[in-house]
Formats: structure tokens, C-alpha cells, sequence
């Protein structure tokens, strides 16, 4: 789950390309019906650039191919209001169907600010865990062996802006996200020392974690804006504007 989080960060960065349009800002008040018409194209083609991105990665920016996702090593460190606080070592971590998303994204030019809604509707991962951590504060909660999720209509709203820094490169400052999630299935080896304790962990966790998506909000949008934006601005503090320009100019003959 963690690295959807990080997903959000990713989409966010790609979705910023879509800010450029060459106007002062008296005149970015109110877009000309054509001027939108052209933007909300440019978005549509930002959505399918990003889908690309995921399968073929970016070397020099450092974006790893992310459809499917391949690593030997992810750490995660979850917190979540007093109910989990967790740490996990995941290893040889596959993770399919990141790219088989349905998207949209919204822009307030002026503000630099915009929206995206993303549904990803059958995501499967799978490696080996190697897991610490407490439930309410008291109960143990720990466990080593191999872990199958499926996740299904996993959604991630929010809202993302930029700023330029001094030095002309750009800069996260904002990244709130909501994470909704249809149901999930897991199977999940080991936990508890196995048996059926570990079953019935796996069923627990089976019917919590949506709820808990919705019922602790806040703590889940610090995650994202705590490990998203620094990798975000690992991507963006090597971008200015004209970078930006660069990747998905606007046609010159919709904006006339």
C-alpha cells in the first residue's frame, strides 16, 4: 500500500506539466471557452503520457518503471492516530496494474493548484514481509513470510501545487490526498507465529482497512505529504518552467 501512496506523488508531479500556459495573470482569471477547450485536451493527453510513464520509466529523472513495479526492498513505517503503528521490510515486492487506471484532472491556472481523481481498479501485490508493530498501542502485532493483496477500486482525490524557488527550479509546497478503497482480499503467511491466529489477523485486516482509510483521513494524508513531496521534489528540483513547457506544449493553433 505504501507505494500507491507514492504513486500519488508521482501523478502529481506529471500532472503539473499541465500548469504551463503562457498568460500574465490578469489574463488567467477566466479561459477563453477555446483556451479551455485546448487545456482540458492537453490534460487527456497528460493522463496517457502518465500511463506510459509508468510502463517505461525515466532514467534521468529517476523514475523507476512502476507498471509492474519490481524492487528487492521497500521499508515502510506507518503510524496511524494510536490504532497501528508499524514497521515492515518488504522484499522482492511485485506490484501489477498501477498503469490500468482511470483518471481526471482539473487545473486552477492561477493558483498553480490542481485536482486529480484517480481509480485503480484491481491492483494485485505480492513478496515477502518481515513486520513489527502494535495494534492500539498494547497489542503486538509481527510477523515473517510471504503476503498475496489485491486491493480493489483503490481511489486517490486530492490536491497538489507548485511554486518556483529562487533559484528557478519548482517545488512541491502542497500535497493533500484522500485514499478510498472498495474491498481487499489478502493472504498473508505468518503472522502471529501462523495458525490460527494468523487467519484471523488476515480477516481482520480484511475488513479494517477500508474503514480505516476513511475513519483516520488526516493521519493518511500525512503519510502521502510526508513521503510523497520529498520524491516529488526529487524530480521537480531539477525542472523549471521551461522544462515544463517542453513536455506538453499547448497547439499554437487552438490558442489563437
Amino acid at each position: 500500500m505504501m507505494r500507491l501512496f507514492v504513486l500519488t506523488a508521482l501523478l502529481s508531479v506529471m500532472a503539473s506539466d499541465a500548469s504551463i500556459i503562457r498568460r500574465q495573470p490578469q489574463e488567467q482569471e477566466i479561459l477563453r471557452p477555446e483556451l479551455r477547450t485546448t487545456l482540458d485536451e492537453a490534460l487527456a493527453q497528460l493522463l496517457e503520457n502518465i500511463r506510459e510513464l509508468l510502463r517505461t520509466g525515466d532514467p534521468e529523472r529517476g523514475i523507476p518503471v512502476m507498471a509492474p513495479l519490481q524492487t528487492d526492498r521497500l521499508d515502510v513505517d506507518l503510524s496511524l492516530g494510536g490504532l497501528l503503528d508499524f514497521t515492515a521490510i518488504l522484499g522482492n515486492l511485485y506490484v501489477d496494474g498501477l498503469d490500468r487506471f482511470q483518471g481526471t484532472l482539473t487545473l486552477n491556472v492561477m493558483l498553480m493548484e490542481f485536482r486529480f481523481d484517480f481509480l485503480f481498479p484491481d491492483v494485485i501485490a505480492h513478496g515477502h514481509y518481515d513486520a513489527n508493530g502494535r495494534l492500539f498501542g498494547l497489542i503486538p502485532v509481527f510477523g515473517v513470510g510471504n503476503f498475496h493483496v489485491a486491493p480493489r477500486d483503490l481511489r486517490i482525490q486530492g490536491t497538489a501545487q507548485l511554486r518556483q524557488l529562487p533559484s528557478g527550479y519548482l517545488h512541491m509546497n502542497e500535497l493533500n490526498a484522500n485514499v478510498r478503497l472498495g474491498s481487499l482480499q489478502n493472504t498473508i503467511d505468518g503472522m502471529l507465529l501462523g495458525g490460527e491466529l494468523s487467519d484471523l489477523l488476515n480477516a481482520v485486516i480484511q475488513d479494517i482497512v477500508p474503514s480505516v482509510l476513511i475513519n483516520f483521513a488526516p493521519e493518511v494524508t500525512e503519510i502521502i505529504s510526508r513521503v510523497g513531496i520529498p520524491i516529488a521534489d526529487s524530480i521537480l528540483n531539477t525542472m523549471t518552467l521551461d522544462d515544463l513547457f517542453a513536455l506538453i506544449p499547448l497547439q499554437q493553433q487552438k490558442t489563437e
